[in-house]
């Protein structure tokens, strides 16, 4: 079998992982609050199909039953499944009361205002608090962009401007910076470029360019827009979001991918491509300041009044549990822009999976001293894809983050003094 150079060279062996159990709190914690930060469930493909995806294959691409862009009712029950555990977690750990619906205002769910993201939050809410009257929250009529989930670019562009940005994707990448990308994944587009069979594609034949490696990418930034790096990266990414779409909705294994993404490495190798992406278009530093920041000060400002003029931050404030619900760009640049340790999902090829959760906790030891644990809650590609009715089966996996600036405990509590330092830090950060 060929062995693919993986970017972040995350073995193959990971995937078989099992579920990290939850860990108990150290004797005397207690829970005060939760900020839950959540990307939508399983949805259909944004543009069905693109012309990038229609010309990158001679091969027919697998129809869709769900509207462009919308939660899928698959992933709308895998929404209410993980949200089940979610509840269940906030009774253990004394938030909520079992069996009993929450006094009103203890729980605020706040979401962008796709339809995708909305109906994540009501299929969060079915599950976290069946037969509760919880009111999903949005700002905007559905379709348009609420501005605290809205990744853009808010500063003027110039030239000193772009080159901050670019040398700070330089820097995370390291050796080569981004120029060198491509070549770091050339055995990974290969393996792509043999899924599409890419040589006898549209694309190969009218642009003459038959290798993705050789395709260069460009950073793009636009005042209001969002960030992107255009070229093979952006191309292949969004070609292979459609392949990981296919195998999470439970597409028969002949269809996703035409059948020919058959091993877990395989699998590993092409959505490296996908979360090196991401991760380079939203989590630099630089642009993550740009993308992040109406988030973070949310966030913020819902354990704390630093002052912050928002429409639901009051609200925020008052409940103990606070839903987010946004796309992958806000968890990548949010992470960013914290300085979140490199970190791993057992059991999942995308760094930022559907329905995952990063859920930042406020806890209060014995002696009244405050703590920060932040943690990153998901399920399994296979959990995902399934629909067993199994509890065992459906247990999510939940990993401790840690912030590199930090004085983290070896349990991953950090002290909330240095929490609020380091972000409003990250808030500073010019």
């Amino acid at each position: 079998m060929k062995k693919y150079r993986l970017f972040s060279a995350i073995a193959a062996t990971v995937i078989a992982a099992t579920a990290q159990a939850e860990t108990a709190a150290p004797d005397g914690y207690t829970l005060e609050k939760t900020v839950i930060v959540s990307r939508h469930g399983i949805r259909a493909p944004i543009a069905r199909y693109s012309k990038t995806l229609t010309e990158s294959t001679p091969q027919t691409w697998p129809a869709w039953q769900t509207e462009d862009g919308e939660l899928t009712p698959h992933g709308g029950e895998r929404e209410t499944r993980i949200a089940h555990h979610v509840r269940r977690w906030l009774d253990d750990t004394g938030i909520t009361s079992q069996g009993s619906c929450p006094a009103q205002g203890e729980v605020l769910i706040y979401t962008n205002s796709a339809k995708r993201t909305i109906d994540t939050g009501k299929n969060f809410a079915k599950g976290a608090f069946p037969g509760c009257d919880i009111p999903v929250r949005h700002l905007e009529e559905a379709g348009k962009m609420d501005d605290t989930f809205h990744a853009i670019i808010r500063s003027p562009v110039d030239d000193a401007f772009t080159a901050k940005a670019g040398k700070s994707i330089d820097d995370m990448v390291g050796a080569g910076g981004l120029a060198g990308v491509n070549e770091r994944l050339a055995k990974n587009y290969q393996l792509l470029e043999d899924v599409l069979d890419y040589r006898h594609s549209v694309a190969c034949e009218k642009e003459k360019q038959c290798e993705f490696s050789k395709i260069t990418n460009t950073l793009h930034l636009t005042q209001n827009k969002k960030p992107a790096i255009k070229g093979s990266l952006q191309s292949a990414s969004s070609i292979i979001s459609s392949f990981i779409l296919q195998y999470y909705e439970n597409y028969p294994e002949k269809d996703v991918a035409w059948g020919k993404l058959k091993t877990a490495e395989e699998w590993q190798a092409v959505m490296e491509i996908k979360n090196t992406e991401i991760s380079l278009t939203y989590a630099s530093p630089f642009i993550a300041k740009e993308a992040a920041s109406p988030l973070l000060t949310f966030i913020q400002n819902s354990f704390a009044d630093h002052g912050y003029n928002h429409p639901y931050i009051k609200e925020a404030q008052k409940a103990r549990t606070v839903l987010l619900v946004g796309h992958n760009s806000n968890i990548a640049s949010l992470l960013g822009l914290l300085g979140t340790a490199p970190y791993e999902l057992p059991g999942q090829y995308e760094k930022i999976p559907v329905s995952g959760k990063v859920i930042f906790e406020k806890w209060r030891d014995k002696d009244g001293k405050a703590w920060m644990k932040m943690e990153y809650l998901y399920q399994s590609a296979q959990q995902l894809r399934e629909n067993s009715e199994s509890e065992e089966k459906n247990l999510p996996r939940r990993i401790t983050l840690k912030l590199a600036d930090c004085p983290t405990s070896a349990d991953g509590y950090c002290p909330m003094e240095a929490f609020d330092h380091i972000v409003s830090d990250a808030l500073k950060r010019q």
